[in-house]
């Protein structure tokens, strides 16, 4: 095997695309050879991203093929630009924008007519043969990264490199591969000595053009203007520069490993770049392809969360295609999904009016509950099920006319940073906030069809076990286990309790308006401001329990009157009776404040106390899944 070394010079996910870059660019020459007799493959060295390569030298890269790296951008205002500098489009294969954007249109007219499930993110993921179909007639794949160059403004920029590269014979093209094979067979990289060897090499060549050209902040996020002046002397400071061979592999890299998006409601944008930990390039890229298709256009900190849920969704559906298509493959045998990618590099561009400026640089992990490895179809159908739960919830957090109110705004921060941390007490705080917020928005809304998804109480256990899985993986980990505190009693008894007054009672009393039972509507907020605090969490919580079970005992007797006997098990359920909670319930639940924070207990209580239990209430959430699904459409 031959090594590339390919450092890390920025720290940024511009080191990401130009890893990429060059490795899809060696894997094109290495077939134009007829030499790729093996995947190429791509992982995280720490200082450097390392590329594996078949046996190659540097004397082998030489052809009379040429290597057709990028298209460049036609537009109108580009095709005048272009001919103002004596150049044409006519020799060289171009992306047709205003075509490509035509494309688009009809698609969504196509897909407009199919039923709401087929144009979910979920159809695209299991895309039958029907919807394939209809999609292989849309536009190309990069309309969206052609997109992000067009109004980011870096056309002339881009397409000046592209031009460049196709202007070159094939001889000199392979030249150029051979220098940048030169340049990353060295641990460290000497770019400078690269630049200088292509100044030389170009001038005995007659080749016109400055060895250097602007690191732009698509590719770049913390390379504009004024973001790397050593001292605030004047407003205006130009752009860095780099050696343009880099910044033309770092567009190839951008094709393949970048996800850029508008920000739904704003000229904000977004641009995703993955963040590979030892994965082969063409898995790589049939994973961000996939991932494209399916996480699409939303708002600032929604497009984070939808990220990291998709991005562990596409992989988590390419382990069970794995699984499924050998039933002699060993689970072992495979890598962990971790392994592929633990996350995303983003970049966050705010719209000035006459330009985007770089806001904000971060990170976004995939789940920590993630499981490192699936054994089976059936776990990989599991896991995917916990994911389009909580997609499902995240997409639907949103005020009136799809616009985030403070609450929405606190809630979606809570859980992105619940994925940033690898905290899970940050999830049960979620969890328990989302319950009280699920309840009043279900209170405004008349059509039942439409309420707000409840958390499964299957699909919490789920996250408690996978989450204690992952701890035991973690040596010397300080955290408790939680499994206890679903086992306990009492918190099963209360949460069930605090379940039947609210969400049960609110669905209960839509249905029904003599039904006998008080909707409380305050006791999530009562709770929720009491959780710090063990005496008075408790206090507020008794007060509830004492009105509940009250409440409870005046609809015994009134049944019991009625039947003119004592209640039996049966009348309970015939009769929607409640059962109330015991003090050897309270007694029970109380233990676990010995051994647990207040705030952790009081957060998974109101957790499981707002969501739905039993497979029973299943099939009444069913619309509503479909709905939440189909309320996303791609960027415009």
């Amino acid at each position: 095997m031959t090594t590339l070394y390919v450092n890390k010079a920025s720290g940024t996910f511009a080191d990401t695309l130009l890893a990429l870059g060059v490795a899809d660019l060696m894997r094109l020459g290495l077939a134009r050879l007829g030499r790729l007799k093996q995947p190429l493959e791509i992982y995280d060295a720490g200082q450097s991203f390392l590329i594996q390569l078949p046996p190659a030298e540097e004397s082998d890269l030489a052809s009379g093929n040429r290597l057709p790296l990028l298209r460049p951008l036609s537009t109108a205002k580009q095709q005048e630009r272009q001919a103002k500098k004596g150049r044409t489009f006519s020799k060289v294969e171009i992306f047709d924008y205003e075509a490509e954007q035509e494309k688009q249109r009809q698609l969504q007219a196509q897909l407009a007519k199919l039923p709401p499930e087929q144009r979910s993110p979920k159809a695209r993921l299991n895309s039958s043969p029907e919807l394939q179909q209809i999609l292989s007639n849309g536009p190309s794949p990069e309309l969206e990264h052609y997109k992000a160059i067009n109004v980011m403004k870096v056309a002339d920029t881009f397409n000046e490199l592209v031009l460049r590269w196709e202007n070159l014979s094939a001889e000199q093209q392979w030249f150029a591969v051979r220098l940048l094979f030169r340049l990353f067979s060295e641990p460290l990289n000497d770019v400078e000595q690269a630049q200088r060897t292509w100044e030389k090499w170009a001038k005995e060549q007659g080749l016109s053009g400055k060895a250097q050209a602007t690191a732009v902040q698509l590719l770049n996020p913390t390379s504009g203007k004024g973001a790397n002046a050593p001292k605030s002397n004047r407003l205006a400071v130009g752009g860095l520069e780099s050696f343009w061979l880099l910044e033309l592999v770092k567009f190839r890299g951008f094709m393949l490993g970048a996800a850029p998006y508008m920000l739904s409601g704003s000229k904000d944008r977004k641009t995703f770049v993955v963040l590979p930990e030892k994965v082969e390039l063409e898995t790589l890229r049939t994973i961000m392809q996939k991932f494209r298709e399916i996480c699409w256009s939303s708002t600032a900190i929604k497009q984070d969360i939808l990220a990291a849920l998709r991005l562990a969704q596409v992989l988590v559906n390419h382990r069970r295609n794995e699984l499924a298509s050998s039933q002699n493959l060993d689970p072992d045998e495979l890598p962990p999904l971790v392994s592929i990618t633990h996350g995303l590099d983003v970049a966050f561009y705010k719209d000035m009016g006459s330009a985007h400026a770089v806001m904000n640089v971060s990170t976004i992990n995939l789940p920590s509950w993630l499981p490192p490895r699936l054994r089976s179809v059936a776990e990989a159908t599991q896991i995917d099920e916990l994911l389009e739960e909580h997609i499902a919830i995240i997409n639907r957090i949103e005020g009136p006319q799809g616009k985030e109110g403070s609450e929405e705004l606190e809630l979606l921060r809570i859980y992105r940073d619940f994925l940033s941390s690898h905290d899970l007490r940050l999830f049960w705080r979620f969890a328990a906030s989302y319950g009280p917020y699920l309840f009043r928005q279900r209170e405004r809304e008349k059509n039942e069809k439409r309420w707000l998804k409840q958390f499964a109480s299957q699909g919490l256990d789920k996250l408690v076990l996978l989450e204690s899985a992952a701890m035991e993986t973690k040596k010397g980990t300080q955290d408790l286990k939680l499994t206890p505190i679903l086992q306990n009693k009492g918190f099963q008894r209360i949460a069930s309790a605090i379940r039947e007054a609210t969400v049960n009672a609110q669905r209960r009393r839509f249905q029904d308006s003599n039904y006998p039972y008080e909707v409380r509507y305050g006791l999530g907020q009562e709770l929720l401001r009491k959780i710090h605090r063990r005496d008075e969490f408790m206090q507020a919580l008794s007060e509830f329990l004492l009105h509940y079970n009250a409440e409870t005992a005046r609809e015994e007797e009134k049944v019991a009157q009625k039947l003119g006997r004592a209640l039996r098990s049966e009348d309970y359920s015939q009769h929607h009776l409640r059962y109330p909670v015991t003090t050897s319930d309270i007694d029970e639940f109380t233990t676990l404040f010995d051994q647990y924070p207040c705030e952790l207990v009081a957060s998974m209580l109101l957790s499981y106390g707002y969501a739905r239990w039993g497979k029973a209430a299943e099939s009444s959430q069913s619309e509503e899944d479909t709905e939440a699904a189909a309320a996303q459409s791609p960027q415009a």
